[in-house]
């Protein structure tokens, strides 16, 4: 219960962190089909969408594919956002949404052994989920060790950690039991300390 609380807080801290409000000018025009101004905020917001996806697939290729697809998804339904909410948690749900849907995919079709992560494929610079989490110069073992994780553990850890969905959400998402979640989850974290320990 106590390791559940200081989730919360900790993603009540960086939910904190984004305002978004620059974003609502290029909202606004791209809504009156501006395509310069969504191109400014695909510019901004692409990169850590792909770390996001990355981290959550372990593909670069199917991250890619994800992210475009996100972007167009977003683009054609610009109509019925609000532009006082943030673009970039909206965007990430979708995209979020589709990698869901890849990964019972995989896990449907793929061993966890035959996957490709493609870590040298993340893009260090902008801003990125890894940072709260880790000091600077561990990220890249950190993520690393989330990739090496099999697709099972993975996804819930993602869901959890970068997208800070709550349990239910994730059972929803993934269509599994809530202490499915919870072993997972718990198995995750197991296995990233294991991998991490010479880093702790």
């Amino acid at each position: 219960m106590n390791e559940r609380i200081g989730e919360e807080k900790a993603i009540s801290d960086v939910d904190r962190l984004e305002t978004g409000t620059e974003d609502r000018p290029l909202l606004l025009a791209a809504q009156k089909g501006d395509k310069q101004a969504y191109g400014r905020l695909v510019l901004k917001y692409q990169k850590r969408l792909f770390r996001f996806v990355l981290m959550m697939l372990g593909r670069a290729d199917a991250a890619e594919d994800i992210v475009q697809e996100a972007m167009v998804k977003a683009y054609l339904a610009l109509d019925n956002f609000e532009p006082d909410r943030l673009f970039y948690p909206w965007v990430a749900t979708i995209a979020r949404n589709l990698a869901v849907n890849q990964i019972r995919k995989v896990e449907r079709e793929q061993p966890a052994t035959e996957i490709n992560h493609d870590l040298d494929k993340i893009p260090q610079e902008g801003p990125n989920p890894l940072d709260e989490l880790v000091d600077r110069e561990n990220d890249r073992q950190f993520a690393r060790a989330v990739m090496n994780l099999s697709p099972q553990y993975r996804s819930v850890f993602v869901l959890r950690m970068f997208e800070k969905l709550s349990y239910e959400e994730i059972a929803e998402k993934l269509g599994i039991s809530l202490g499915t979640v919870d072993s997972r989850l718990f198995r995750a974290r197991q296995k990233l300390v294991e991998m991490l320990r010479e880093y702790l």
